[in-house]
């Protein structure tokens, strides 16, 4: 239908342009275009086919009123999807003498875009680049199909010049002229180039969030990770960061610029808010974040929901030590029976058995602090340390 319109539209320029054809031909034509546009079942196509046949008879020798007729007739032929017939008209007019040249190249557009809605990429390429040398101001429209046309057959750099060149005449670039110079770029590795077209596309459209992420992924590629994370942050804000990987792309983005404590802010109303769910990745990156905003008791927090969550005994091992240093005796001792009940190496048994000795004392138990930390000096690791603290207790006992 998009095909049939711009037919049309092209009709009635060639018919404004050209006052030498006779108000009967130019109401002939017209009354079959209205025809033509009111979509005629099978009948009527046939008997506007036979119209058009006689016209074309009568009209011999006029170059121009036959042009025009071959054109009409090419798209009755086009509505009726019988598009080699539509092109064989078009063709037949083109061969017509005393044609001006604003009139060929209107008729070479229409063969152009049938053939491109035929995928006959090559032959569409032969007219377009006839019209663009032909013409004084090739349209916008004209480059655009070209570089269509090239990007059809994988020749991005050949089509690339051309619908840069689209973007940059026309008054208001459209959204799918802009998403091929920025691909194109891209394609051919021309990244900023490719940036400057996506920043068109985020001005035009800043309601769609794809712009806004390739945008922030071409800043990455091009190691300017300020820009990736502010463009990231942006779009956090307009609501376009939703799924588990983009959360953590904004994190880590955040992270390298020294914003740990937004990272840990952003992720703690995301898991709050149910937008994303508590996977062990995200609770790790919050976790980091809570630990390098030097947030500890945060960070503590979320490594405990981590270990309680996936019940991995590394980050078992470093939750008790982060008991131990926070003088959380009672977690401390509570976490280390839970481990000891798991099956433990002997370094890992050493120092579990090494903390909960040392929370037992400080929760008042000295007999079972000793009593565990004996159990203690049985492993190399933590002997060492576990004497050293068997000593200290019976002093202070003494």
């Amino acid at each position: 239908m998009l095909r049939y319109l711009f037919v049309i539209g092209l009709f009635f320029y060639a018919l404004s342009t050209n006052a030498s054809i006779s108000p009967r031909t130019y109401n002939l034509l017209k009354d079959i275009q209205d025809a033509i546009s009111q979509q005629p079942n099978t009948e009527k196509t046939r008997e506007l086919d036979l119209e058009l046949q006689q016209l074309a008879d009568d009209l011999s020798g006029n170059s121009l009123g036959l042009a025009l007729t071959f054109q009409t007739h090419a798209q009755l032929k086009s509505y009726e999807q019988k598009e080699v017939e539509a092109q064989a008209l078009l063709k037949k007019a083109l061969q017509l003498s005393d044609l001006k040249k604003d009139t060929k190249n209107q008729l070479r557009s229409i063969l152009a875009y049938s053939y491109f809605n035929q995928e006959d990429y090559t032959l569409a390429i032969e007219q377009l680049k006839i019209i663009i040398n032909e013409s004084e101001k090739p349209s916008a429209n004209i480059y655009a199909l070209l570089a269509a046309a090239f990007y059809s057959i994988e020749k991005i750099e050949s089509g690339l010049p051309y619908i840069e060149k689209a973007c940059e005449i026309a008054e208001e670039p459209k959204e799918a002229w802009l998403q091929m110079a920025f691909s194109g770029n891209y394609q051919i590795k021309k990244y900023d180039k490719a940036i400057s077209y996506v920043d068109q596309l985020i001005y035009n459209y800043p309601d769609k969030k794809e712009y806004w992420q390739q945008k922030a992924g071409i800043h990455q590629i091009l190691e300017d990770y300020q820009k990736a994370s502010t463009t990231k942050e942006l779009s956090y804000k307009k609501g376009f960061i939703e799924k588990e990987g983009d959360f953590v792309s904004l994190g880590q983005l955040l992270a390298s610029q020294g914003d740990a404590f937004k990272v840990a802010t952003v992720l703690e109303q995301a898991l709050k808010n149910k937008t994303i769910e508590p996977t062990q990745k995200i609770l790790n990156l919050q976790f980091q974040a809570w630990l390098q905003s030097k947030e500890i008791t945060k960070a503590i927090s979320v490594l405990s929901e981590i270990y309680t969550r996936f019940n991995e005994q590394d980050d078992g091992f470093q939750l008790l030590q982060y008991y131990t240093d926070g003088e959380s005796w009672q977690l401390a001792d509570d976490l280390a029976n839970e481990l000891l009940k798991q099956v433990l190496t002997d370094k890992q048994k050493g120092k579990v058995l090494l903390y909960q000795g040392m929370a037992k004392y400080r929760l008042g138990d000295n007999r079972e602090s000793l009593k565990t930390l004996g159990k203690a000096t049985a492993f190399e690791n933590s002997a060492s340390q576990a004497k050293s603290w068997m000593s200290y207790i019976k002093q202070m006992g003494s």
